[in-house]
């Protein structure tokens, strides 16, 4: 309760609000009807207040009770008080929804365009009081903002053993070949190394943790790749695959985005994996913002790759 209520000396809750219920209806007897007691409970409630604060808050007339100056000031300062109580129950009931505060998400940019957001809508409609806070980069960037505690939750490529996170598989999927949906190439059920010796392709940027994967796979299978064009990040990758300038071996979560652009994805063999891993500080206290997400990233996550078992499936 609100230190101007506060119950002492003799001044209770009941009488203020009793108060306030005659100041609003003009009544006693109707002030009785909304508190669900007498008219002389009301009448009693009163004049125990009166007394309790010193101030005579109506003038009592034949048939009615009028409020006095002093009265009128006092209400003016109950009404204040209860406004205050007021926003105290509504803060309760964010608290109680999870709603209110701010939750800051670090992500990895290959799911900063489509399965973040998809995901970051599905919370907000739960909790369309919480303020949301999203950051994109590298596996390296993100791992520092989640250790300086700018970002409650990250997702990575990379897991850096440097840091002492808490961590957890959010996906684990095969990398598949995206191309121009007339390319040569898109009636095959699965492209090799050997398929792309000639074609155009669209690195990953040098020192990349997914570049030094596939540079593998091409070495072991003696494939020289004819690189035209290198960019950091999947999403430049599938936007330039969209424009006719090449192929690429991509994360599939990320390149579905693009399939309304004219793309297809075509599985690659040998596999090359693609993997993302969620990471919190360790010993963090528990917040309940970051856990309802995370339910929600992991349940959009499993639908998307369901759409992308169907899309195989229709070839």
């Amino acid at each position: 309760m609100p230190s101007a209520l506060r119950e002492r000396e003799g001044v209770r809750f009941s009488h203020v609000e009793a108060f306030r219920a005659v100041m609003i209806t003009g009544s006693t007897t109707a002030a009785a009807r909304i508190l669900h007691t007498s008219q002389p409970n009301v009448s009693r409630s009163i004049a125990q207040l009166e007394k309790a604060i010193g101030l005579q808050l109506f003038e009592r007339m034949p048939g009615k009770v009028v409020p006095t100056t002093d009265g009128l000031t006092f209400f003016n300062e109950v009404q204040r008080s209860f406004h205050g109580l007021r926003r105290l129950e509504e803060a309760a009931n964010r608290i109680r929804r999870f709603s209110g505060g701010l939750l800051r998400i670090g992500s990895i940019q290959t799911l900063a365009h489509g399965l973040i957001p998809r995901a970051i809508k599905r919370f907000a409609e739960i909790y369309p009081e919480t303020g949301i806070s999203i950051h994109a980069g590298h596996s390296a960037a993100v791992s520092q903002w989640v250790d300086e505690m700018s970002c409650d939750v990250g997702i990575v490529s990379h897991l850096y053993e440097n840091y002492g996170f808490s961590s957890e598989e959010l996906y684990s999927v095969d990398g598949v070949c995206l191309m121009p949906a007339e390319h040569r190439l898109a009636g095959k059920a699965a492209v090799r190394p050997a398929d792309l010796a000639d074609e155009p392709y669209i690195s990953f940027a040098q020192n990349d943790h997914g570049r030094s994967d596939v540079d593998e796979v091409f070495s072991k299978a003696g494939i020289d790749r004819r690189i035209t064009l290198e960019t950091p990040f999947s999403t430049i990758t599938c936007a330039l695959v969209a424009q006719g300038l090449g192929v690429a071996i991509v994360n599939p979560l990320a390149a579905q985005d693009y399939r309304h652009l004219g793309v297809v994805m075509r599985p690659f063999r040998p596999s090359i994996k693609h993997e993302a891993r969620l990471i919190y500080p360790k010993g963090r206290p528990e917040n309940r913002l970051v856990a309802s997400f995370i339910e929600i990233l992991k349940a959009v996550t499993m639908e998307e790759k369901a759409a992308l078992s169907a899309v195989r499936e229709r070839g």
